[in-house]
């Protein structure tokens, strides 16, 4: 069985960029994706923060990042990670379809939509959708309704304002808050957005469909109508695979260094899966440094 100088958990903007940096290094390297190539900033509308490009949508700013990758040769599998065992070296990172040696392991598996918890599995692509800039275009000038929290439930409404005839977002907050105001003020000046605060969700309504939600506001219930119902409630890591590694985790993310080093020595990580601030930006900074780190670690540790 072949052992990888580095296997990288993760083709998002993270571990794409660790990959980058590794095949520069020329480090055998093995970059593992279980969904898509470019990772959940495929799902972003439009991206104005990204440093170099005033506008770009996301799944062109994912695409970039894939083709950057491949012209250096990065080897990308699908797989699913299920466990990484820690105890010997090299490390096993064990998927469903193989299991990968590795001197030393990224871990860049970012995060994924948390669940509200209720009935909505049952409408499933029938109404209900967790990837806003993937269905949009299904409901064109029909009445839609988020039901999210801040940054999320923002960037929802406003992927949503141009296709949908009427958005309204249903939030357990006093208040909607966003990473960045200007969002905020997008938000104020559409028209066809409109903010129900304080709603507990009871559940989502329907027959073979979502038809709207049930909610109750300061114990009144009310029933909201919808063609459509996106859910944008935040973020939860995708760190399960991690359990019985020993790499710490806090609240289910990854912590790290300055360096991007774990607990445990040969095992980084990188980008959403480190927690803080969830940003692109952020994921190619932490890529970078990750994979300096990992060069130090092989250089000390295998020459």
């Amino acid at each position: 069985m072949d052992i990888y100088d580095v296997v990288i958990i993760g083709g998002g903007p993270a571990g794409l960029t660790a990959g980058i940096y590794a095949m520069r290094s020329k480090l055998k390297t093995l970059c593992i994706e279980k969904e898509r190539e470019g990772g959940r900033i495929a799902e972003a509308g439009i991206v104005e923060n990204y440093p170099g490009f005033e506008s770009i949508r996301g799944y062109e700013l994912a695409e970039r990042f894939v083709k950057h990758a491949r012209k250096f040769n990065l080897n990308i599998v699908y797989d699913t990670v299920v466990k990484l065992d820690t105890r010997e070296r090299p490390f096993k990172v064990i998927g469903k379809d193989s299991t990968y040696l590795a001197k030393a392991v990224v871990i860049a598996s970012g995060t994924r939509e948390k669940r509200l918890g209720l009935n909505e599995d049952k409408f499933l692509g029938k109404g209900v959708s967790y990837c806003t800039v993937c269905d949009a275009f299904f409901y064109r000038d029909k009445d839609v309704i988020v039901i999210g929290r801040d940054t999320p439930a923002v960037m929802s409404a406003l992927n949503l304002k141009d296709i949908a005839r009427r958005v309204t977002i249903v939030t357990d907050k006093k208040e909607l808050r966003a990473a960045e105001s200007i969002m905020l003020d997008r938000l104020k000046d559409a028209k066809n957005i409109s903010i129900i605060k304080n709603a507990k969700i009871i559940k989502i309504l329907g027959k073979e469909r979502a038809e709207g939600v049930l909610i109750s506001v300061d114990g009144e219930e009310r029933v909201i109508k919808g063609d459509g119902i996106f859910i944008s409630i935040g973020h939860e890591p995708n760190s399960q695979f991690l359990e019985g590694s020993g790499v710490e985790l806090i609240n289910g993310f990854v912590k790290v260094d300055r360096e991007c080093k774990t607990n445990i020595e040969g095992i980084f990580a990188c980008g959403d899966i480190t927690g803080g601030v969830l940003q692109v930006s952020k994921a190619v900074g932490e890529g970078a440094v990750a994979m300096a780190a990992v060069v130090k670690y092989l250089n000390k540790s295998y020459l």
